[in-house]
């Protein structure tokens, strides 16, 4: 009789650790899933448009053959991109457009060719997207050594 009871105490226990973990295992999983919906993820689908000028020397001088690179959900420079555009002619500066971001980090890097010194050019910079709408931004580049 003794056995038994030890047996069934043994079962009991069990039971009981095993529904214990797995009350923790789905409050874990409910609060992990709740956390990824509210956090905004950079990239596509959102309402921000960047509008970005690469420049040189601090001053107004249009970047020829200028290109734009874009990496999602980071600040840290890279050599690797989400998004590419060619900058064009827009009232007077090369401009290079990316459309349609989500609230969220990015990495932005430029190069291109600065006709006065007849060097090319390239820099990045950190940027975060915190509100919807139009940005404006001035990509400062420099001589590629």
């Amino acid at each position: 009789m003794a056995k038994f009871v030890k047996t069934l105490n043994k079962s009991k226990l069990m039971k009981k650790s095993m529904i214990f973990i797995g009350i923790i295992g789905l409050v874990s999983a409910a609060t992990s899933c709740s956390r990824k919906e509210n956090e905004e993820t950079a990239g596509k689908g959102g309402n921000t448009t960047l509008r970005i000028v690469p420049k040189h020397h601090l001053i107004a001088k249009n970047i020829i053959n200028s290109k734009v690179f874009i990496k999602y959900n980071t600040q840290e420079s890279t050599t690797s991109f989400d998004d590419s555009v060619v900058c064009t002619l827009s009232d007077s500066v090369y401009m290079g457009t990316f459309s349609g971001l989500k609230k969220g980090n990015y990495y932005i890097a430029g190069t291109g060719y600065d006709s006065s010194i007849s060097q090319y050019v390239k820099g990045g910079l950190p940027y975060v997207i915190t509100d919807d709408g139009t940005k404006d931004i001035t990509l400062h580049v420099t001589e590629a050594h």
